[in-house]
């Protein structure tokens, strides 16, 4: 049973059989359904069916000759066409199914993005071409939480808040010249780095951590796909999932000057969601890659 199927209200499919009626209900009439003939004769098939809001179940598996698709795996999804970066791109097929894992290196995270692909057929396209590694230049980021903590924003005057973004500013530039191989600009990144430590550290002895730190995105137990993080809630819709009759939200977060969107089921929040303030989750972590 996927983790994450309560995230867009299918926290009552429990069983074997509710599973597979859920996947027949899927194959039965999709909204989108793709095949993609493979070299060795073989096919990828990808078929796609909505509940509301733009949240779905996404079934792969392979076509046979009566036309019928025989399921290999399924997942949960929640589609936008918000893009969140246009950093460098690397993808690589998983080994056990017919799926694709992303990595993203978008410098205002820190790191690299590890993500599962959503779009899979769409890939597998574009892999029969040769140009899997140079084919896609954006990704839309989207996340399916396990829970959600909401927090109230934090207050920053306007001339803090230009503070904070020149010297964002100012570490993503020498991030980006480091990364480029200036020696000079990774020492001043080390020191940059270890003074805002030093500051952070301070400031703890008089407040908590959630009222220094606005938002973070970090790695989160051993799944490499898998984040926890902390962002401002920019928009944000309340959903009916017409399969089961359950709510969930559907966000869009801005965290770490990446935007992203993030379903949650309402049974999983704690706190009121609005706009402006603050969410806290878990979560697993989707990519849509485009040309």
């Amino acid at each position: 049973m996927h983790h994450f199927l309560r995230s867009i209200g299918f926290s009552s499919v429990r069983t074997k059989q509710q599973l597979n009626d859920l996947t027949s209900w899927v194959l039965a009439d999709p909204d989108h359904l793709s095949v993609v003939g493979l070299p060795d004769d073989g096919n990828v098939a990808m078929a796609e069916r909505e509940v509301s809001g733009h949240a779905g179940i996404a079934v792969i598996g392979e076509m046979d000759e009566r036309g019928e698709i025989q399921p290999e795996y399924y997942f949960p999804y929640i589609s936008t066409t918000h893009i969140s970066s246009d950093a460098h791109i690397t993808c690589e097929k998983q080994a056990q199914r017919n799926g694709f894992i992303g990595m993203c290196e978008d410098f205002r995270m820190g790191m690299a993005l590890i993500f599962t692909v959503r779009n899979v057929a769409e890939v597998f396209k574009q892999e029969q071409t040769g140009l899997l590694g140079n084919g896609f230049k954006k990704v839309c980021f989207s996340a399916l939480a396990e829970d959600a903590q909401i927090l109230l924003p934090l207050y920053q005057p306007e001339m803090a808040l230009k503070r904070a973004n020149d010297e964002e500013a100012y570490r993503l530039q020498l991030m980006n010249d480091a990364h480029n191989g200036n020696e000079q600009a990774m020492e001043q990144l080390a020191n940059h780095d270890v003074k805002m430590y030093e500051n952070l550290m301070n400031r703890l002895h008089e407040t908590d951590i959630f009222t220094l730190v606005e938002s973070f995105f970090m790695p989160h137990g051993m799944e490499s796909d898998q984040y926890y993080f902390l962002g401002r809630i920019a928009a944000l819709q309340r959903i009916r999932n017409e399969y089961t009759g359950e709510y969930f939200y559907r966000m869009l977060v801005e965290s770490n000057r990446m935007v992203l969107v993030v379903a949650v089921n309402e049974k999983d929040v704690t706190g009121v969601p609005e706009v402006g303030r603050r969410i806290r989750c878990h979560a697993w972590l989707l990519g849509e890659l485009k040309k």
